[in-house]
């Protein structure tokens, strides 16, 4: 499924509320890239917060996401269902 650039533009907001420095970006036409703040910044509270704030805002829109291996990909699917880590590093 096609990835929307207003659902990144959002996503991104909605990160910057929570201040979490993790940032969403566009991949490709169907992948989009979670990019994580440097590593002085970074945690795994953090990351689990991004995880999720991503998976909340297209469960509400009836959609389901699915990260790469490394969860630093992920793409959107129709349907609700549970989200499941096969996406591959090769995004």
């Amino acid at each position: 499924m096609e990835i929307q650039y207003a659902d990144l533009v959002l996503l991104n907001g909605e990160l910057k509320e929570r201040g979490n420095r993790y940032r969403v970006g566009y991949k490709g036409e169907d992948v989009a890239c979670l990019l994580p703040p440097g590593e002085c910044c970074w945690t795994g509270e953090m990351e689990e917060d991004a995880l999720n704030c991503i998976r909340a805002h297209y469960q509400a829109k009836g959609e389901r996401v699915t990260f790469s291996e490394d969860r630093l990909y992920f793409r959107v699917q129709k349907g609700e269902g549970d989200f499941s880590p096969s996406c591959s590093n090769e995004m």
